[in-house]
């Protein structure tokens, strides 16, 4: 076995700490936080990532993992665009309003590049709303995709079909229909997906008219049981974060110094020390 050894020549003097950030950056080790450093991530860390920027109950960047609701984890790519993750599908983020809990988002693999006529989930899967910690927002309609379908659409169930004109398209041509009760023979894929109900009454009489629809994405809010809990940490003093896996993830109320947590781990209470003897006894 070869063991790799730093020369001493190669380390200055550095604070441990630093020393062992400089080697998180470079080798990517992981660095546990105490329960202090913890509370001040959970109190302080902001998510930022192009235009987006977010707190609790989010969690990715510069946010510990349990700062956050498994489930509401932020990610960015290195062109600072930000998606989530919503029932196995990836969303691109498009605005997080936290004062109605509302994110406003759209379904990453059909706005990207040809993404409407080479969808890049397989097999295509629908977009699921309706989950533990999602609700969809108001305004927004399903429209179904059907691609290279034998058989025809009624007139008067598309709202269109067009051509895929790009050579490297994974499909030839898509239609798109409102009704729920359209089934097309031997089609080569479909998918529902979420758009604006007002972009039903606009245009949608082009492929780059759909895409543009798709663009502007959908409203979903984000809701989770233990708000009211939340609410009584931060009172106490303490940052609100979360425990557990995500089926039964509950309530962990990270305190700061000089406090610890009730017997439920929900609240932050000062600690009292008791008096020394020599104090004591002056009294």
């Amino acid at each position: 076995m070869i063991y790799h050894c730093f020369s001493s020549s190669l380390i200055p003097d550095l604070p441990l700490l630093l020393y062992f950030s400089l080697l998180f950056i470079i080798f990517g080790f992981p660095l546990s936080l105490s329960d202090h450093e913890l509370y001040q991530n959970c109190r302080d860390a902001v998510f930022k990532c192009g235009n987006i920027s977010a707190g609790f109950p989010f969690f990715g960047g510069q946010r510990a993992m349990d700062c956050g609701r498994l489930g509401l984890e932020l990610r960015c790519d290195n062109k600072n665009t930000t998606t989530i993750v919503i029932s196995d599908i990836e969303y691109r983020v498009l605005a997080i309003h936290r004062d109605r809990h509302i994110l406003r988002i759209a379904r990453e693999d059909l706005i990207r590049y040809d993404g409407l006529c080479s969808p890049q989930i397989i097999p295509t899967r629908n977009s699921v709303l309706n989950s533990e910690l999602f609700s969809p927002g108001l305004g927004y309609a399903n429209v179904t995709l059907f691609y290279d379908c034998q058989s025809s659409i009624s007139s008067r169930s598309t709202l269109g079909f067009f051509p895929c004109d790009n050579a490297g398209s994974t499909y030839s041509n898509v239609s798109v229909a409102t009704r729920n009760n359209i089934r097309p023979k031997r089609c080569s894929a479909n998918v529902t997906v979420p758009i604006l109900r007002s972009s039903l009454e606009g245009s949608l009489n082009s492929l780059l008219g759909l895409k543009e629809a798709l663009k502007r994405g959908v409203e979903v809010q984000w809701y989770w049981k233990d708000s009211e809990a939340c609410g009584k940490c931060n009172d106490s003093g303490g940052a609100c974060g979360f425990f557990g896996p995500a089926e039964n993830q509950t309530v962990f109320c990270h305190c700061p110094f000089m406090f610890d947590n009730s017997h439920d781990d929900r609240q932050c209470i000062r600690i009292v020390s008791s008096p020394s003897p020599t104090t004591a006894r002056g009294m």
